[in-house]
Parts: C-alpha cells; structure tokens; sequence
C-alpha cells in the first residue's frame, strides 16, 4: 500500500460475503485475499481468495479515497 491505498498485489483481510467462514462460535472471520483488479477510476477492486479446497473465489469491493469502504 502506497499512502494508505490498494495497489494490485496487496493482500488484505476483509469479510467477504461469497466465502461465508464462521468460527465455532458462529461468529464471522476475515479472509486475507489478493488484490487482483483496482478500477480505472478507483470505484471498486477485486479480491482473490483461495478457498480450502484449494479452489480460487474472487469478489469485489467497494473503494473509498483508496481504501475498501467498511460495510
């Protein structure tokens, strides 16, 4: 990250909706994905996930001021 903003390549943990993990608890956990898309504009990044199968799940993000907006 350059000045706080995603740059492709940066890994960053988010709660990502398409690979819902919880804890035992139900409660649930980050994933650490790899930032393979930034939009041109800056409007939204994809995130690559591996799953635990061994499969990838990509899922996008809402980007503010260069930064994936909270939920």
């Amino acid at each position: 990250m350059k000045d706080g903003r995603i740059e492709i390549g940066d890994r960053v943990s988010v709660y990502a909706k398409t690979l819902d993990l919880t804890d035992g608890k139900g409660h649930r956990k980050p994933q650490t994905g790899t930032v393979v898309y930034i939009h041109p504009r800056g409007r939204y990044c994809t995130l690559e996930f591996m799953t635990n199968s061994g499969a990838k799940a990509r899922e996008s993000f809402l980007l503010y001021q260069g930064r994936i907006a909270d939920e």
